[in-house]
């Protein structure tokens, strides 16, 4: 499976424009505005040049003595309103949009004009109502000049471009939640003529999303009132539509319109002084300042879940039984009826296997529920391991919420990169086949020399042995710095991937299975499968977080020091002393060839180290380059099985021997200490 699946929403599709409104039905929605909402003619103006369809406004709105509107309650009165579509290019985004209010240049700081281009003018100030229609539906705007208005419109934008971009979303989807409108004039200092439009209350980002896309200069809006211009770009999309659109072109379509709630009223409360300024500034601090409390991840996650079941159910890849099983709706007594496993692990391994098949048309099941909620969430592994993990734990019988919650935090992380990007199936095997299926490959792959994927086998079965190790508390994720004594960071799926890389981890994961099964705590066991006692020969030794992590080190690593009570023990005990050895090995080697000489070159370049020193680690490093490919080939020989691909030259030199390296160091030395990097051959250097 690709890293990510393909995450755009599929795209809303597109219908040919309406024609441009008639003026004389724009001019007669204009009038019942004026005698509903007493509102100036040049704000009803602005309002119905801007309604894609004056006559079904006209139409909603009813008698002008009697208007129906949406009442919008908000300290000190109501807001009235009418929801229709408008038309994105007789719109404006908020040209002092509060997002910016932080990084506003104000002129008690920097005089205007005389810092950076953010001073140029000073901030364009608060709206207010126009003298002596405090109670109408309108906004006035105080600005120097039309250019002081290109400034500010320039800066929203560009901050909410790059800090809350739409553009992406838009482009496919068009606007689909109502902006909130009001009608705004811009009265110019140098004695210009004022400028009415409507500008965006609630819903900047948005309107200033679809005039990138479309290409609309904002400030420009209420100063371009022509029709015919407008009309002619209407046609000429409508005629592309039916030729051939480039995907500009459609983006461009589900653009032209866009929902409204345009407010044309404000009743106040008896004996309220509040204004319309204010109570417009109440109704955005309810969606941005004091909004609900946000559902969160977790119940984000559920309701994501829940529509890819509903989705792939829709699309007939999965049964009504299976989606009420996967989503922890049915029984476990059900499950078994219904011939689906009743046990929660194999159950998980089932689910994980959904969120990381490659199969197109559940990745494409996967996308529409996931962007039919939220158009901007990328469908990444991580949030295909949190959508598994919401469905996993709904066969968890936990009270202990905050226990729960870790187990929830815990289980993302378990299903680490080779669920994603490897060929596996979930066959649904027994615990003690998959497991046998599972130690062939490993030992397939010792055989063979190979550094990499067991197999499908291991995989399987390491999916599966996430729940109960996770549930169980035995493995955890990073529990961060404080008061922390795991051995190591990794995430529980490397963890995992790497018990599946051993015979004794194959063991220790079909052990863990097995113990769940039957409701005991789950036991350490060894290579041979055997339940290991406790040091003192009291009991049975069970596994948790720090034994996993010590008893399966990272790849290249030998297990942490033990007491050892056994010859294996004591070797094992041995190696690990060998291991820091060799670790201490690499970094002080790394120390000896970063020191710097007054001249700035490598000190150990120009001076070299003492002969007789140097002669004495070379035997020792020939020494131990001789027992590690003897012990390498032993332990071939005495864990893998035979591998026909094998051939008997292969045993002498281990892929990546230090005999090997240390020829082609020799090789591609070229007289300067470069922390042990061979330079580039010349065919390395031509396929640069």
């Amino acid at each position: 499976m690709s890293s990510t699946i393909p995450d755009h929403v599929v795209p809303r599709p597109v219908e040919p424009l309406p024609e441009l409104a008639h003026a004389k039905s724009r001019q007669t929605l204009a009038e019942k505005l004026i005698a509903a909402f007493g509102l100036a003619e040049s704000a009803a103006n602005a309002i119905s040049n801007a309604v894609v369809d004056p006559a079904a406004v006209r139409k909603e709105i009813g008698e002008p003595t009697d208007p129906q509107t949406e009442e919008i309650l908000v300290p000190g009165g109501s807001l009235l309103g009418i929801r229709t579509t408008v038309w994105a290019r007789r719109i404006m985004p908020d040209p002092r949009n509060p997002r910016i209010g932080p990084s506003r240049r104000h002129p008690f700081a920097v005089e205007p004009g005389k810092g950076s281009e953010a001073s140029r003018f000073r901030p364009v100030p608060e709206p207010r109502s126009p003298q002596g229609r405090e109670d109408k539906a309108e906004l006035e705007v105080e600005i120097e000049s039309r250019d002081h208005l290109v400034w500010a419109s320039n800066q929203a934008a560009g901050f909410i471009l790059a800090e809350n971009d739409w553009r992406e979303s838009i482009k496919s989807q068009g606007v689909m939640e109502a902006v909130w409108l009001v009608a705004t004039t811009y009265i110019h200092a140098d004695g210009s003529e004022p400028a009415t439009t409507l500008v965006t209350a609630e819903g900047s980002s948005r309107a200033t999303a679809e005039h990138d896309v479309l290409g609309v200069v904002s400030a420009d809006v209420p100063y371009d009132s022509s029709d015919t211009k407008f009309r002619a770009d209407i046609r000429k999309l409508n005629d592309v539509l039916e030729s051939g659109a480039t995907d500009e072109q459609l983006a461009a379509l589900r653009c032209q319109r866009m929902p409204a709630l345009i407010i044309v009223g404000f009743r106040k409360h008896k004996h309220s002084t509040t204004t319309f300024p204010t109570a417009i500034k109440s109704l955005v601090a309810l969606r941005h300042v004091d909004p609900p409390k946000p559902w969160g991840e977790g119940p984000e996650n559920e309701s994501l879940a829940d529509e890819v079941l509903d989705e792939l159910q829709r699309r007939g890849l999965v049964s009504s039984n299976e989606r009420a099983y996967l989503a922890g709706a049915c029984t476990r007594e059900e499950a078994r009826a219904a011939r689906l496993p009743d046990d929660p692990a194999s159950r998980a391994a089932r689910i994980v296997r959904l969120f990381t098949t490659s199969d197109p048309r559940v990745q494409g099941a996967i996308r529409v529920a996931v962007t039919s909620q939220s158009t901007r969430k990328r469908i990444t592994p991580k949030l295909m391991n949190a959508l598994a993990t919401a469905l996993i734990l709904r066969a968890l019988n936990e009270e202990d919420a905050s226990k729960a919650d870790q187990v929830r935090r815990y289980m993302r992380h378990a299903f680490g990169k080779s669920a994603h990007h490897q060929t596996w199936e979930n066959t649904g095997r027994s615990n003690d086949e998959l497991a046998a299926a599972a130690i062939q490959e490993v030992e397939d792959s010792i055989a063979r020399g190979e550094d990499g994927d067991t197999g499908p086998a291991s995989l399987e079965l390491a999916v599966r042995a996430a729940y109960p190790l996770l549930v169980q508390g035995k493995l955890n994720a990073d529990r961060g710095t404080a008061n922390n004594d795991q051995p190591d960071r990794r995430t529980p799926g490397e963890i995992l991937d790497r018990m599946r890389q051993t015979v004794q981890g194959v063991r220790q994961l079909a052990q863990a299975l097995n113990d769940f099964r039957v409701g005991v705590p789950i036991r350490a066991v060894d290579e041979r499968g055997q339940v290991k006692p406790n040091s003192d020969g009291t009991g049975e030794q069970y596994v948790n977080d720090i034994y996993l992590r010590d008893e399966f080190p990272s790849r290249g690593k030998v297990r942490a020091r033990r007491s050892a009570s056994t010859p294996g023990e004591a070797l094992q005990a041995a190696l690990s002393v060998l291991g820091e050895a060799f670790d201490q090995l690499e970094v002080s080697h790394r120390a000896v060839g970063q020191v710097f000489g007054d001249d700035g070159r490598f000190l150990v370049d120009t001076e070299g180290v003492d002969y007789h020193v140097c002669g004495k680690w070379k035997k020792v490093i020939e020494q131990l380059n001789e027992d590690l490919v003897v012990w390498s080939r032993q332990f071939r020989k005495r864990y893998g099985t035979s591998a026909p691909a094998t051939k008997v030259d292969d045993l002498d030199s281990e892929p990546g021997d230090p005999e090997e390296l240390g020829a082609e160091a020799d090789a591609a030395y070229d007289g300067s200490y470069s922390g042990w990097e061979p330079k580039p051959s010349a065919d390395q250097n031509a396929q640069h």
